[in-house]
């Protein structure tokens, strides 16, 4: 069957007819009256014996014009021939390895066995020279192969998928495997999966065909796991556990939670059918180690019966110093427990947003501080324009006449403290965030700033001309100082990520490369940059370690997704469940004629030229 992709361009068909016309317009004989026809008889003999070769090459090069016309119209008309597909079309095998493909679905198998029964059944029947690319669907899109006709290459290639703990994405996976197949309709994508998914998640193409496999689950699981400081107290966290019961029916399910080896709790929760219940727990102490929540259940879904969490020390504080020297501030500095000290004597040409980011606390001393950018900054002796207040001349011996409320200054005895100098700032009104630290009668001496995604502790003398850091009160103010600025994230202490996601290792400037041990053992290195390392090799759940210098870390690693632990298939019920069969079996392909016309054309046009040049030659 043929079509047309521009039926308009038929109408450049009109040349033919115009061709004719044209031809029977040639000029007519005219009579003539001679003294004499023996010449002419002799000429006419001559012709009566080629006349007929003559009318057929006159008629041939008018035949081969009418048919270049017709070509060249065709050509420009775009017509495609409707065929079926070729043995060759290039299908797309997507694997479903979220965590809910770990459902049990009979005796000693999984849903994710069946994918893979099913997915061998597609390969065994790809074509001869047909091609396939293996692709996972997890919580992100991974390609596990190229395009391959080698059948053995395929299966190994199925041979070493294993499903995560992760939350699948499929949208995103089949927008990509449609992406790869852009521009061959003839080309097929079978997704194999349970369907335990929004049905938005089909992007609605006849070119994907879903494989759902498994049998309806039951699952009861942990969908929340964390500790988090209590507000009035330092010495006392708070653990939340949230548990659901996906069935239809009442379940009774053990609990219980344990860190670094010490049981938090144990206790019976009793849920109802589609129930969800959050324990908030408090205890005495610190929160400190390696947390592990469980329930005691047999459903279909092991993979969120358990919880991970770490608790870690606070990261080492990474300080930048700019100065050009200042005993006191760089002694005090050094002293400070979980600080990493990084000393410059000036900005130079650097990117401060980068140091900034690569550095927890940047510290001005007596430089002059360019206008900061989001961050955390201490600023001695300086003031950087662009913040709420403004320097406006000099101070000369100015006595402390008050501190304000700030936590800060808690515990904070400045009456001994002289100064020989100080900036005098002046701070617009009203200013949100902007607290006074201790001031004199003429001016601020000391300030805070909160701001959105910066904050400025600030000091308007030089140390070096002041007996402040030879009082008790300097070390405190630092140190107060530096845990103020310190970055962070809420009053959550625990570090856990969810399965699949990417977790970001703070590291010394020095280190190029953090090692990171899986649960499972294996070790993994990722390469640092700008002081932070990605790691994205979290697919399995469980606690992870890696080192930042002599210091041996943790992180978390969770399912606690309660859309993936529904483990029952949201596929709305009218969509499509086809079988799966080889990419070329039933697809149509369009072939465009257009180039095959146009060499028509041209091998004609070559011709009708040979044929008016040998007339030519003739006459």
């Amino acid at each position: 069957m043929i079509q047309f992709a521009f039926p308009a361009a038929l109408l450049a068909l009109l040349a033919i007819p115009l061709l004719l016309v044209l031809h029977l317009l040639r000029p007519t004989p005219r009579r003539v009256v001679l003294s004499t026809t023996e010449l002419w008889q002799a000429a006419l003999r001559d012709r009566e014996s080629s006349r007929g070769l003559r009318r057929l090459l006159r008629n041939l090069s008018l035949l081969l014009l009418l048919a270049i016309a017709l070509a060249l119209g065709l050509a420009l008309a775009g017509p495609q021939w409707l065929t079926r597909a070729s043995e060759g079309a290039d299908t797309v095998l997507v694997l479903d390895v979220s965590a809910s493909m770990k459902s049990r679905s009979g005796i000693a198998t999984t849903r994710f066995d069946q994918a893979l029964a099913e997915a061998s059944g597609i390969v065994d029947g790809l074509p001869r020279d047909g091609r396939m690319l293996v692709m996972t669907s997890g919580r992100k899109a991974l390609l596990r192969t190229g395009f391959e006709s080698d059948r053995g290459a395929l299966r190994r290639a199925l041979a070493q998928l294993r499903p995560g703990d992760e939350a699948g994405r499929p949208r995103e996976a089949l927008a990509l495997a449609l992406a790869l197949l852009r521009g061959r309709s003839d080309g097929r994508i079978y997704f194999l999966t349970d369907g335990a998914f929004d049905p938005d998640a089909d992007p609605g193409s006849p070119q994907v065909v879903f494989r759902v496999v498994g049998r309806p689950a039951r699952n009861v699981a942990i969908t929340r796991f964390d500790f988090r400081q209590e507000r009035a107290s330092e010495d006392r966290f708070q653990m939340l556990m949230t548990v659901r019961n996906y069935t239809d029916t009442p379940v009774t399910v053990p609990a219980s939670a344990t860190l670094d080896g010490r049981v938090l709790f144990q206790r019976t929760l009793e849920l109802a059918a589609r129930d969800t219940q959050t324990l908030v727990l408090a205890f005495p102490g610190r929160a400190l180690g390696q947390a592990i929540a469980r329930i005691d259940v047999d459903d279909d879904l092991a993979a969120d019966n358990q919880a991970f969490a770490a608790v870690n020390l606070h990261d080492p504080l990474r300080v930048l110093l700019l100065s050009r020297g200042n005993f006191y501030l760089e002694s005090v500095l050094e002293a400070l427990p979980n600080v990493e000290l990084v000393k410059r004597d000036e900005l130079g040409t650097e990117d401060l947003a980068r140091l900034a980011r690569s550095h927890d606390v940047v510290v001005f001393d007596g430089i002059a501080a360019p206008e900061l950018p989001p961050g955390n900054f201490l600023l001695v002796n300086t003031v950087a324009p662009g913040l709420p207040f403004s320097e406006a001349g000099r101070v000369t011996q100015p006595g402390i006449l008050g501190s304000g409320p700030s936590a800060l200054m808690r515990g904070m005895d400045l009456t001994a403290v002289r100064i020989d100098e100080a900036r005098r700032v002046v701070a617009r009104e009203r200013v949100p965030g902007l607290q006074r630290l201790f001031w004199s009668r003429e001016t601020d001496l000391a300030l805070a700033l909160l701001d959105e995604g910066l904050k400025v502790v600030y000091l308007g003398f030089d140390l070096a001309g002041s007996n402040f850091p030879r009082q008790a009160a300097f070390p405190l103010f630092i140190s107060q100082g530096m845990e103020w600025l310190r970055p962070r994230g809420d009053d959550r202490l625990s570090s856990h990520i969810a399965a699949g996601a990417t977790h970001s290792i703070g590291v010394p400037a020095a280190q190029t490369q953090v090692t990171v041990r899986a649960p499972s053992g294996a070790a993994v290195t990722s390469e640092v940059k700008d002081g932070t390392a990605a790691f994205d090799a979290t697919a399995a759940a469980g606690i992870y370690r890696y080192t930042v210098g002599d210091v041996a870390r943790y992180f978390a690693v969770s399912l606690t997704d309660a859309r993936e632990s529904d483990v029952n298939s949201r596929w709305a019920s009218s969509a499509r469940r086809e079988p799966a069969q080889p990419a070329s079996n039933d697809a149509q392909t369009l072939v465009p004629l257009w180039p095959y016309l146009l060499v028509v054309a041209l091998v004609l046009l070559a011709l009708e030229w040979f044929v008016w040049s040998w007339s030519r030659s003739r006459a």
